[in-house]
């Protein structure tokens, strides 16, 4: 009976003892929190600021849906249509935000030790949740269409900005977590794996550099800040202005970058560059006052400092990392082309059509082109220079000179060893006998140089004699290695020991 018992149980376990191709349940739940995670953190925080921003206006919540659904769309930097007024200046920080999560979660999901299998499902998930979720939102978007006046967007154009910025997020956390095993075992050369430093570092340098742009610009225009805050009339309304200014700062910030290289921000009819103002309407937002108001001037020049140093920082770190100045140019141009694109690509994505204001751009292709041309020029001239000085001979130094020409200094040993048989030819053995005080000096001097060992005396052979014998042959010698002797101590009656008390032997 209990071998059917257990018979029947290994039948109901065997099934789910087999490891099948897919996921297991861990893995399964850590893919689900990578496609989720993210985008319902999301989801949650645009509920409530819309619900927040609703009760405090004394609206009714019937276009709740809608608004949360046109959150995920400007958060992903999707055009939208409101009430017959196209949208698609999107603001960059929640979209810099959002990538810089989903880039650390999958940072966390995914380790040396994780197979390809798992890291491209880590990737897909990572990409999957978002688009379902962006199916949700079109849905939602086109029902509440009649309440709200929101049009939907184009799906296939939703699906791609989701798409691209989760993918282009996860990449970066999936390079982060393998750059071993992706980069460094592929059999890249070592000048394009010590990019990634130099890349860090211009891309933070050209952003502090933006900042600080519109840092200034905003404190020479606190006055016409400080006018716009106010139009916000209560605490409510001057607090959404505040969000908003923030909520846009990135852009801002790529449109100083841009007229800090030379070439053009605009904003409607509005424009401005390094050599020329064109004045225009502007929304009544309070980062807007970077604008100025009057003619451009001279000192303006005086931005071309954030180009010239994020190229000389460049070239330095190129230099300091090769000693061949044909790489070190090689990958001041690589870096160059690389942050020349991806200004390109930012200075896109943080524009778009404004409704009657008109269109928010950047002159994009000369935004890229003169960023890569700052960058590679001045970036080149750098790194020459680094590379030279590195080259040049160190001069030699007196003290060098000096211990140059002195003559070399024989060795004490040797010259113990060789005055040691001149000084014991001059005095005779059998005349004095070293005191235990010298003969402990003697012994102290020369016992790293000369060996001793006591040994009975050879029969029939004066002690004098051998003594002589075994100093005129040290004598002789004159070599500078260490000597080897034997001192042969003379046989004495058993009276003479009894009479006369013996010195230790000598060495």
């Amino acid at each position: 009976m209990s071998d059917l018992l257990n018979r029947d149980t290994r039948r109901a376990a065997g099934p789910t003892a087999r490891v099948g191709p897919g996921p297991s349940p861990d893995q399964s739940r850590m893919l689900a929190a990578v496609a989720f995670k993210t985008s319902g953190l999301v989801v949650v925080i645009a509920t409530t600021l819309v619900l927040i921003t609703l009760v405090s206006v004394n609206s009714d919540l019937t276009g709740t849906l809608g608004a949360i659904a046109a959150s995920w769309f400007a958060v992903h930097l999707v055009p939208l249509s409101i009430g017959g007024t196209s949208l698609g200046v999107a603001p960059l920080l929640p979209t810099v935000i959002i990538g810089w999560s989903v880039a650390r979660t999958v940072h966390h999901a995914v380790h040396t030790a994780t197979d390809s299998r798992m890291v491209r499902w880590v990737v897909a998930a990572s990409i999957a949740g978002p688009l379902a979720v962006t199916a949700v939102a079109l849905a939602v978007a086109k029902d509440a269409s009649a309440v709200i006046g929101l049009s939907s967007p184009n799906a296939l154009v939703a699906f791609a900005w989701v798409a691209g910025v989760h993918a282009a997020a996860s990449g970066m956390g999936l390079l982060s977590a393998r750059w071993d095993s992706l980069v460094v075992r592929r059999g890249l050369p070592d000048w394009v794996r010590a990019l990634v430093a130099p890349s860090v570092r211009v891309l933070s340098l050209l952003a502090a550099g933006g900042g600080t742009v519109v840092l200034f610009a905003l404190l020479a225009s606190w006055q016409t800040a400080g006018s716009l805050l106010e139009r916000g009339h209560d605490v409510v309304g001057m607090l959404g202005l505040t969000v908003l200014s923030i909520l846009y700062l990135p852009n801002v910030l790529v449109g100083a970058l841009a007229v800090a290289t030379g070439s053009t921000a605009g904003f409607g009819d509005a424009a401005v560059s390094l050599f020329s103002t064109t004045g225009g309407p502007l929304p009544p937002l309070p980062i807007l006052a970077v604008f100025p108001d009057g003619p451009a001037q001279a000192i303006w020049a005086v931005m071309l400092v954030v180009p010239i140093g994020a190229g000389l920082l460049l070239g330095r770190d190129c230099a300091i990392r090769s000693v061949d100045v044909q790489v070190a140019l090689s990958s001041v141009w690589v870096v160059a082309a690389a942050t020349g694109v991806l200004a390109a690509l930012f200075g896109y994505a943080a524009g778009g059509n404004l409704g009657t204001f008109g269109t928010v751009e950047v002159t994009v292709w000369s935004f890229g082109l003169l960023t890569f041309a700052w960058l590679g020029v001045i970036g080149s001239v750098s790194a020459a220079v680094v590379v030279w000085r590195r080259a040049e001979p160190e001069p030699a130094t007196e003290d060098s000179a000096e211990h140059a020409t002195e003559e070399p200094v024989e060795p004490t040993a040797a010259v113990a060893i060789e005055a040691a048989p001149t000084e014991a030819s001059d005095t005779e053995p059998s005349d004095t006998e070293p005191s235990d005080t010298e003969s402990s000096e003697v012994v102290a001097e020369s016992e790293d140089v000369v060996e001793a060992e006591v040994v009975d005396e050879v029969p029939g052979e004066p002690v004098e004699s051998h003594t002589a014998e075994a100093t005129e042959s040290s004598a002789k010698s004159g070599t500078d290695e260490p000597l080897e002797a034997e001192i042969v101590a003379p046989p004495v009656d058993g009276d003479e020991a009894s009479s006369s008390p013996q010195d230790g032997p000598a060495r």
